[in-house]
């Protein structure tokens, strides 16, 4: 684990959570994604948001996870890449600055009653991804080449120093 990934986080970060399940799979939630035009611009990114005001990643991420899956028996894994993402928003021109951050779940049950009003209107749909998934899927998912900066974490293997993602 980072050495910071218990202090509090940089003002208007964003953690983003690797959720993986028993069966080595990864929660992902599947957002409308609606440009101020209305154009809509589906999308699948982690669970996730941001932090708090003096809030860590660590923090950030086990109060995520229970808000927006209900899951609250997790063991928090390192902190593997950061990543800057003006691309998700499209319109909206909003640069995402985010740290992802690998967690490890008990089982597979979601539980969305702990949705805001605006995650109740944004989230489409909900789902545990295997890798060949990931792989092979048509949809556009967030980080792009997920199933790629995922494989080796899936085996166990983590980076000794957080990956910077290519902008985008």
């Amino acid at each position: 684990m980072s050495e910071w990934a218990d202090k509090p986080a940089p003002e208007s970060a964003r953690v983003r959570v690797l959720l993986l399940s028993p069966a080595n799979r990864l929660l992902l939630f599947k957002y409308r994604n609606l440009s101020p035009s209305g154009r809509p611009q589906p999308c699948w990114t982690t669970t996730g948001g941001g932090c708090d005001p003096g809030e860590s990643i660590q923090e950030t991420a086990l109060r995520e996870i229970a808000e927006e899956t209900g899951i609250r028996d997790v063991r928090l894994g390192p902190v593997v890449w950061y990543g800057e993402d003006g691309h998700r928003s499209g319109e909206w021109k909003l640069l995402y600055r985010e740290h992802f951050i690998v967690a490890f779940a008990t089982g597979e049950e979601v539980d969305t009653g702990g949705w805001t009003d605006h995650e109740r209107r944004e989230v489409v749909e909900t789902r545990w991804w295997s890798l060949e998934d990931l792989q092979t899927t048509d949809e556009v998912i967030y980080p792009f080449g997920l199933a790629g900066l995922l494989e080796p974490l899936l085996s166990g293997t983590y980076p000794d120093e957080i990956i910077t993602l290519p902008p985008i």
